[in-house]
């Protein structure tokens, strides 16, 4: 595919019912492997500058600081743009 390794994946994953957390972005799968901490991170950091996501603070019962990531209108927008495109490649590749 032509998109950037792990984009829509982090936005479609941060596109659930709950914010996505570090660790839930770090499981993601692509060809049989996980994103690394490096990657998870960069895309992240992209992904926020850009808009696409947006960070939700929370505290834990303890104080803690807790992070978690929710994707934006944009990123919906962007996460519908891929899928329309990766279905444009697959049907170039079928006919």
């Amino acid at each position: 595919m032509l998109l950037i390794k792990g984009i829509i994946e982090i936005l479609q994953k941060a596109d659930g019912e709950a914010a996505g957390s570090f660790n839930d972005f770090a499981n993601i799968l692509i060809d049989g492997r996980r994103l690394s901490s490096a990657t998870v991170s960069k895309r992240l950091g992209e992904l926020v500058v850009a808009g696409a996501v947006k960070e939700v603070i929370t505290r834990s019962d303890k104080g803690r600081r807790i992070i978690a990531y929710r994707t934006t209108q944009k990123g919906k927008r962007a996460i519908k743009l891929a899928v329309e495109l990766k279905k444009v490649f697959s049907d170039t590749e079928n006919g």
